[in-house]
């Protein structure tokens, strides 16, 4: 019993590396039978790569490798290979005629007879002679060969080709990075609306609510421009609806009033004055009406009726109140033309609160307008490519246009002298009666100029002459302080010729109070326009077409 278990437990010990050669011998059969099959399918992941725009391409196609690998792995590590069977296999492939396997069969079944003790016996002295290496390591070629080919192409278009698709994919990511952009900008100014103390709560919640359902849409987006495009194109649409197309003369009357209003309090105008201004300067105009002399109360009703008239197509209601102030003016009635003051002052107020929920949505437009430019430049929209290219046709041809009309007017003022037309080339000397000249053609005296001028320079940078180089006719500055519009008399000369004359007194060609330098007020209107294209809704094109005129326009540049 001793003997027949000592053979037995040595049996047991040599048998253990045969199965684990039996398992390598197993498990590399399966793997070179299954290579294809993994091969195959990163191929076609591979073409389907080629086909649609994926991303992380090469992880995928080496899924199916590392899904096989892992297959193979577990099937030689959890694969059950008990005693019996490597003893089964191991007298099959040694030709052993089953002597190993009726040694543990004998063991199994606690035989102890004479003979089952010597078949035992032998069992394990042959064990002891039996070695790993004797048991073959197969390999199935031919199944193995098959997975060359697809490995093969797999590398060619992973590794060495060049996909078409990449470019896609690089287009997504600058989408993706373009749409993270623009939903930060979208959150910031949904901050600032949040923040905004002149809107009403139906104007926030409505902005605010657009604003975070297209952030929302803006956030899933995978990165197609498309889709992205349409989303702002439709939120965009929707803010439009709520524009109101006199918003911005309405806004110009208002503070127009409230600079006039300044100017009537004997303070100096601001460079923009608050619509708030205005609104506040009723109500003390309203509580300092009996202070006023008689004269003064005639004064302030004519220059409230002209303020009426000049609001009455931007405001109805305003300058209908401030038209009936004057008019209490005129007829003594103080108190009811304090009463139509503090209405116009509520109606101010009224409109200050419309015109902040109007400058939000032009600066909602504005953002989309951002917004939509950054991803269609990152998605390359062959769309807006073509427009592009059509709108630098159309300036071109427009530039021509002007070009060729400059030139036919300048040859018709060197064929007919002294018919003047203004921003056509001069020569000083124009027949007429002995009349005046207007005030924007004052400070251009003799000049040599050519007929080709722009009439958007002033004469010093378009040629040479005698006049007044530099000037330019500025009746309005942005600052809202006006200058003085004058009709100077020209001076009559012989046949007929009228001049013009700078730098003498109020005679016949004085110099004229709305003739400033160039380089001067140049600057003013350049921030003026730079700020309204901030903060008002511009088209694209439009706006890089103001951008260009104020860059052509620039002192010292060549038109």
């Amino acid at each position: 019993m001793a003997q027949s278990l000592s053979t037995y437990d040595h049996l047991r010990r040599q048998l253990r590396p045969l199965g684990l050669r039996l398992r390598l011998g197993d498990t590399l059969l399966v793997a070179s039978r299954s290579l294809w099959l993994a091969a195959a399918a990163t191929t076609l992941v591979a073409l389907a790569g080629w086909l649609l725009p994926i991303a992380h391409l090469r992880l995928w196609a080496a899924a199916p490798l590392l899904l096989w690998l892992l297959g193979v792995i577990g099937y030689a590590l959890f694969r059950p290979m008990p005693l019996a069977r490597v003893a089964r296999r191991v007298d099959q492939l040694l030709g052993l005629r089953e002597r190993l396997a009726t040694a543990l069969e004998l063991h199994d079944r606690d035989a102890h007879d004479l003979l089952s003790e010597r078949q035992q016996e032998d069992a394990g002295a042959l064990a002891r002679t039996l070695t790993a290496r004797q048991l073959p390591l197969r390999v199935d070629r031919q199944p193995l060969l098959w997975a060359i080919p697809p490995l093969i192409l797999s590398a060619l278009l992973l590794f060495v080709l060049p996909n078409p698709q990449d470019q896609v994919l690089a287009q997504r990511q600058a989408v993706q990075a373009a749409l993270a952009e623009s939903v930060d900008q979208l959150a910031e100014l949904e901050r600032q609306i949040g923040e905004e103390t002149q809107l009403s709560a139906e104007d926030r919640e409505r902005l605010l609510k657009e604003l975070q359902a297209l952030q929302e849409q803006l956030r899933r987006n995978p990165g197609d421009p498309q889709e992205a495009l349409a989303d702002l194109s439709a939120a965009e649409a929707r803010l439009r609806q709520n524009l109101d197309p006199n918003s911005d003369a309405r806004r110009a009357a208002l503070e127009q009033l409230a600079r006039n209003l300044e100017t009537l309090s004997g303070r100096q105008p601001g460079q923009r004055p608050d619509v708030q201004q205005a609104a506040s300067q009723l109500d003390q105009l309203a509580q300092q009406l009996d202070q006023l002399s008689p004269a003064e109360r005639q004064q302030l009703a004519e220059q409230l009726a002209q303020q009426a008239a000049q609001t009455a197509a931007s405001d109805p209601a305003t300058a209908q109140r401030l038209q009936n102030a004057a008019n209490a003016l005129r007829q003594g009635d103080m108190q009811q033309a304090a009463a139509q003051l503090q209405q116009a002052a509520e109606r101010v107020r009224e409109a200050q609160s419309s015109l902040a929920n109007q400058q939000r949505t032009q600066q909602s437009l504005s953002e989309l307008q951002g917004a939509r430019e950054q991803i269609a430049q990152a998605g390359q929209q062959q769309g807006q490519a073509q427009q592009g290219q059509g709108q630098q046709g159309q300036g071109q041809q427009g530039q021509q246009g002007q070009a060729q009309q400059g030139q036919g007017q300048g040859q018709q003022g060197q064929a007919q002298q002294g018919q003047g037309q203004q921003g056509q080339g001069q020569q000083g000397q124009q027949p007429s009666n002995g009349g005046g000249s207007n005030a924007p053609n004052l400070g251009q005296g003799q000049s040599n100029n050519s007929g080709n001028v722009d009439p958007n320079r002033p004469a010093g940078q378009q040629g040479s002459g005698t006049g007044s180089d530099g000037l330019v006719y500025q009746p309005y500055r942005p600052s809202g302080q006006q200058g003085t519009p004058d009709f100077v008399q020209g001076q009559q000369g012989q046949g007929g010729s009228s001049q013009t004359q700078t730098g003498q007194d109020t005679l016949p060609g004085a110099s004229n109070p709305s003739m400033v330098p160039y380089q001067q007020v140049f600057p003013e209107y350049a921030e003026a326009a730079s700020e309204a294209l901030d903060r008002g809704y511009i088209p694209p094109h439009l706006k890089e077409f103001v951008r260009d005129y104020f860059s052509r326009l620039e002192p010292g540049t060549t038109p």
